[in-house]
């Protein structure tokens, strides 16, 4: 959500966002940890929750491999094929509303990762990104049955912004 050179973090990732404060009792009820993590010093992720409302727990991960590790960043190499083709559809749009490059912006990769504990050794026990963490946006299911549905073109516009960005 927030890479080490960004400015605010991505609005896609930030209205997923929205919803995690409410949920974190109801996990913590049955005995489920959650938090986010991001590459951004702590200071700058403090900030953005601040300036966003949120009260979810929020941790950096700056100057680890944390997030290489779990397919969260990922490096010039491994981006250049899709940045050299010239097919960059609406990434250097989100990558300035992040305050960076396209290279930059898809250093990071939106990740749900799930561990358990169990007898002092920790388990990867669900993994998902891009598409199948869709299910994070809860307003998606609302417009899908609103009389538009998501209404967002063809080709698809992307509308979403930050809760405190819409006019």
């Amino acid at each position: 959500m927030c890479g080490p050179e960004y400015t605010a973090g991505c609005p896609v990732c930030s209205c997923s966002a929205d919803s995690y404060t409410g949920a974190v009792s109801h996990l913590n009820a049955r005995d489920v940890t959650f938090l986010c993590c991001s590459r951004a010093p702590l200071e700058r992720l403090q900030a953005y929750k601040g300036r966003m409302g949120w009260s979810f727990p929020w941790v950096s991960s700056a100057g680890t491999d944390f997030n290489l590790d779990f397919g969260a960043t990922h490096t010039e190499e491994e981006l250049k094929p899709f940045l050299e083709s010239g097919e960059l559809g609406p990434v250097p749009g989100l990558a300035a509303d992040c305050g960076t490059d396209p290279a930059g912006y898809l250093s990071e990769a939106p990740v749900l990762s799930v561990f358990a504990l169990d007898n002092g050794v920790v388990h990867l026990t669900y993994s998902t990104g891009a598409r199948g963490l869709e299910f994070l946006l809860g307003f998606y299911g609302m417009l899908d049955r609103a009389p538009k549905g998501r209404n967002e073109g063809d080709p698809p516009e992307l509308w979403i912004r930050r809760h405190d960005e819409y006019v």
